[in-house]
């Protein structure tokens, strides 16, 4: 019985590493910018490192790969493997991740006043995120939404007197995003007025446009082809040319509209 102990321990101090053989990790962390390292731990082979400066180490490693663990306050654990040389040093570099979690919007809303681009504060904005009312801007036009994200939102800006819009902006895990956004005046969103004049037999006429409503006279190009804008509403159209039949069509425009026109005109008869 003394004898198989004894060969158990012969057997067990061979095993372990000697001065000679035994290994060193160097582990460094690398965390976010924005988030701290707090209560960081780190083990190697089963081992707890010990803090030097920036890094940490573990001694008395088998040579050979071995696991490297990591965590730390705010942070996913990450795990490596670092293939330790006999009686050598290794070193491995770990870029830690923040947990997935929601971040803060900062925002402000402003428009244009006058002619010489000037931008003022807009209050009273509904901010609305997944459907929902999530915040008002104040008096400064600013606003907060602190739980969006982490990634791409799309911010929908709605009001009085304001064209609705949506904004995308890309909020970072648990950090903050700043946006500014120049929204349009309703009244101030305009209509696209597009199409082509013709004859009859297909052939480009070149003619006068008349839109009473809005006391607009314009002209065709060579081509026949037109094009201006003009606020939401109803308007009567007529177009003229020498030696044709008028013609006037009323059409409806919202804002941001586009109202599309192909006019064959009549020649007048002799």
């Amino acid at each position: 019985m003394t004898l198989v102990l004894v060969l158990l321990s012969t057997g067990a101090l061979a095993a372990a590493p000697t001065p000679e053989t035994s290994g060193t990790v160097w582990i460094t962390l690398r965390p976010h910018p924005s988030l701290p390292l707090k209560s960081p731990r780190v083990q190697a082979g089963g081992k707890e490192a010990t803090a030097t400066g920036e890094a940490f180490r573990v001694e008395g490693l088998a040579s050979g790969w071995v696991a490297i663990n990591a965590s730390a306050e705010g942070y996913q654990p990450v795990e490596r493997k670092v293939l330790v040389p006999s009686g050598g040093q290794a070193s491995v570099f770990l870029p830690l991740e923040r947990i997935p979690g929601p971040g803060t919007v900062k925002g402000r809303l402003l428009w244009e006043q006058g002619n010489d681009g000037t931008k003022v504060p807009v209050a009273d904005i509904e901010v609305q995120l997944g459907g929902q009312v999530v915040a008002r801007s104040a008096v400064d036009g600013s606003f907060v939404v602190p739980e969006a994200g982490p990634g791409p939102v799309t911010l929908k800006l709605t009001g009085a007197g304001v064209r609705p819009q949506e904004e995308v902006v890309v909020v970072p895990s648990h950090g903050e995003a700043s946006v500014e956004v120049l929204l349009q005046k309703a009244a101030e969103v305009q209509a696209w007025m597009r199409g082509h004049v013709r004859s009859t037999q297909g052939r480009p006429v070149q003619a006068t446009l008349r839109v009473e409503e809005a006391r607009l006279r314009a002209r065709t190009r060579a081509t026949g082809d037109f094009e201006f804008r003009l606020p939401a509403g109803r308007y009567h159209v007529t177009f003229e040319a020498r030696g044709y039949v008028p013609q006037t069509k009323v059409v409806d425009v919202g804002a941001g509209d586009q109202a599309l026109f192909y006019v064959d005109l009549s020649p007048l008869e002799n």
